[in-house]
């Protein structure tokens, strides 16, 4: 539709392209006539909703009233409208700013590693530093709205590195890269990625385990975090399931939310549900082996009656028994998501961002997860080659021939950080390659991170192209920073 917003189209206009009809089944099974039928009930609400907004009260908890309703109806809420509200109340709530100095220790943290000290009370990861030298600083300090800005300043210590940007970005980086550490147990890989099954095998969950009240605000700093990416658009490497982004929200957990962190859970739930099983079936399937207990996100086994691990679940028990161990999990992490919703309100307008969906409330806080090539060549320049040259034909050759993960580490080297900004909004700097003097084939090429450049040797094949620049970026991370 030429960059028009969803209000400007004519309900015939809307059609799915082929692509779309592969990722939206059940919507391309529906005649174009019915399509356009709810797209404009939709564009109606839309319209009267926009002259209405302004006098909603989104703040209420009280359920009946127009702004708890809205919340629940956010789905249906087009996009621009919801985010033309939300850098508002950005604007509205912004600080001024300056979080102060915060210097913090790779040695400290490699020391604790060594230890195995990974409770939130004993570890001096990165992050805990962090949240030792911030959390209890005034919200507001933290409330900057910059694209790119700093909301502190960070200085290693012992470690050169004048900080024009590319240390504070490697920090808040770092910062959320501990929490998805096998050496920090404040979160843990979900289940299905300890049993590599299913979806989201490389997404964590916050751990049941920790409900000490340092725990609690660890949590909390986390959602500061999260408000903290989403003001400065710094899109840091988040690598949350559904269950975590819809729970910090607020939005309630489905049975469909479980499975996409725990499938092997669900599959049992529903085998012991099947309509057609007979008690003959479940005592040869099931007999003695199935307690009144259930596995936690961690793991460990959890009692869902007084004495459950004594106690087998027999044929006329074990709807019941279903019940309480889908309510327990469903609920297990209430508190820790609580947490983490409190630190994110102190930073950011909670009452708003609950009008966004989940996967739209991902993206502002951590981006788009895979890195687009021809987006990121759109926000290109070049010192010292054409745009046309051979070496960057070269460059873009190869770079489309990596994974989705090699991507990723490949913004980390040049730039600090493991994803792109989010479409539609302002990058902070453009990405830029440049030409480096005198190089061979055998040179690796260098990044400042501050500036989103890289020098470039101008290499003779495509080959040599790759292999240099998987080199660099497996053994050039978390290196030297070049600013």
């Amino acid at each position: 539709g030429g960059g028009r917003g969803p209000l400007a189209l004519a309900p015939r206009d809307v059609v799915l392209t082929a692509r779309e009809q592969l990722a939206l089944q059940r919507l391309a099974s529906r005649p174009p006539a019915a399509l356009a039928a709810r797209f404009a009930l939709l564009q109606g609400f839309n319209r009267r909703l926009r002259r209405a907004l302004p006098a909603v009260d989104l703040r209420t908890r009280t359920p009946w009233r127009l702004g708890a309703r809205l919340r629940r109806a956010g789905h249906c809420v087009f996009h621009d409208l919801k985010a033309r509200l939300l850098e508002e109340a950005l604007r509205e709530t912004a600080g001024a700013g300056g979080g102060g100095q915060v210097v913090l220790d790779h040695a400290k943290a490699l020391l604790a590693k060594d230890r195995e000290e990974r409770a939130p009370a004993t570890s001096q990861c990165i992050f805990v530093q962090a949240f030792q030298q911030l959390h209890d600083r005034p919200p507001e300090a933290l409330r900057l709205t910059e694209a790119g800005g700093r909301v502190f300043h960070v200085q290693f210590a012992g470690e050169a590195g004048i900080d024009a940007g590319g240390v504070y970005r490697e920090a808040v980086t770092e910062m959320v890269e501990d929490l998805h550490s096998p050496d920090f147990g404040l979160f843990v890989l979900c289940p299905n990625g300890q049993h590599q099954v299913a979806v989201n095998t490389d997404k964590y969950v916050p751990s049941p385990a920790h409900e000490s009240p340092l725990a609690m605000q660890m949590l909390e700093f986390v959602g500061k975090l999260m408000g903290i990416s989403l003001r400065t658009k710094a899109t840091l490497p988040f690598s949350l399931p559904a269950f975590v982004w819809k729970g910090v929200l607020g939005q309630p957990l489905t049975l469909a939310d479980l499975a996409g962190i725990d499938a092997i859970a669900v599959e049992f739930l529903e085998a012991l549900r099947e309509e057609g099983m007979t008690q003959a079936d479940f005592d040869a399937a099931y007999g003695d082996v199935v307690t009144w207990t259930t596995a936690g996100c961690d793991g460990a086994q959890v009692e869902l009656v007084p004495g459950g691990a004594a106690r087998p679940v027999t044929w006329a028990t074990r709807l019941e028994y279903c019940r309480r161990a889908e309510r327990h999990r469903l609920h297990e992490l209430d508190r820790q998501l609580a947490a983490v919703r409190r630190g994110l309100a102190t930073i950011a307008p909670l009452s708003v961002l609950q009008l966004f969906t989940w996967q739209q409330f991902e993206v502002l806080v951590a981006g788009e997860s895979d890195v687009d090539l021809e987006y990121l060549r759109a926000h290109t320049r070049y010192k010292g080659y054409p745009a046309g040259s051979e070496v960057v034909q070269r460059f873009w050759a190869a770079m489309a021939g990596f994974t989705s993960a090699e991507r990723s580490q490949f913004i980390r080297f040049v730039w600090g950080r493991s994803r792109l900004p989010n479409k539609g909004r302002p990058w902070p700097q453009e990405f830029t390659i440049e030409r480096m003097g005198g190089a061979r084939d055998a040179t690796l090429p260098v990044t400042h991170t501050c500036f989103f450049s890289i020098e470039l040797p101008a290499y003779s094949s495509e080959e040599i192209m790759r292999k240099r620049l998987l080199t660099a970026i497996n053994f050039g991370v978390g290196g030297i920073l070049n600013g």
